[in-house]
């Protein structure tokens, strides 16, 4: 056998070696990247549903403080409409006008408040749950 004959199969081993080596190498580039994608995607995803939930939060609060204005401005017309009673059947018939009004208003308020409170919780969980989709994407 010549020396180059012998050369080239004591080389072999080495070789492969060295091409399983560059394979892992070039693997974990390859997971590294998509690993940062991935961080990257689910960062903005976050970034997105905080936003979406404070905007819906201030939505809902604004409407909150809303009903309390008028809830308050009820209250004060029936305490303008009790001072000036002129019997307490009159007395009596405002205050009885005003708890039915504001039983009423009471449950549609509750209505209106667990609604937006629904609509901001699902606005809000948006992002993320279309966020989750594109991270699983860009992992696969």
């Amino acid at each position: 056998m010549s020396d180059s004959t012998q050369k080239a199969r004591s080389d072999r081993p080495a070789q492969a070696m060295k091409e399983f080596a560059q394979q892992g190498v070039d693997y974990s580039k390859n997971l590294a990247e998509k690993s940062e994608a991935v961080a990257d995607a689910t960062s903005k995803s976050i970034q997105q549903t905080y936003s979406a939930a404070a905007n819906e939060a201030a939505n809902f609060h604004v409407q909150w403080i809303e009903m309390v204005r008028e809830n308050t401005n009820a209250s004060l017309d029936l305490a303008l409409r009790l001072i000036t009673a002129k019997s307490p059947t009159e007395f009596f018939e405002a205050s009885a006008a005003h708890t039915r009004q504001q039983m009423e208003t009471f449950a549609q308020q509750a209505q209106q408040l667990a609604g937006l409170a629904q609509k901001a919780t699902a606005d809000a969980m948006k992002p993320m749950h279309s966020g989750m989709k594109n991270v699983f994407n860009k992992a696969a």
